[in-house]
């Protein structure tokens, strides 16, 4: 079940550990690409299961407590760090930041 991140509040804003799906495009270009990124505060982190020991890997934001504006400031500042003169090269600065939904596609 996915939320709408805009009206989605968490039960305890001091403990989360979600992953977010956003969706960017490129200006000059119809459609978008989905991106992700877990968003997690230091108390949610702690109810994460490891593997091997390792409870987070990349991409992660840690805020000290989930704040929906101040993530989106985040995020918009962010995407417009990434701008490019192409959508190759903007994917490749989101990349930086966040998972492509191709990262780990194949081709047959």
């Amino acid at each position: 079940m996915h939320h709408n991140i805009r009206t989605w509040e968490p039960d305890d804003p001091d403990v989360i550990a979600a992953i977010f799906r956003l969706e960017i495009g490129f200006n000059a270009r119809k459609g978008t690409d989905m991106f992700t990124i877990r968003v997690a505060t230091p108390l949610g982190l702690s109810t994460l299961e490891d593997n091997d020991g390792i409870i987070a890997d990349r991409p992660l934001l840690v805020m000290r407590r989930y704040d929906f504006d101040s993530l989106m400031k985040w995020v918009n500042k962010t995407v417009a760090y990434c701008e490019a003169e192409t959508w190759d090269e903007c994917v490749e600065n989101l990349r930086l930041f966040f998972n492509w939904e191709f990262d780990d596609y194949v081709e047959y």
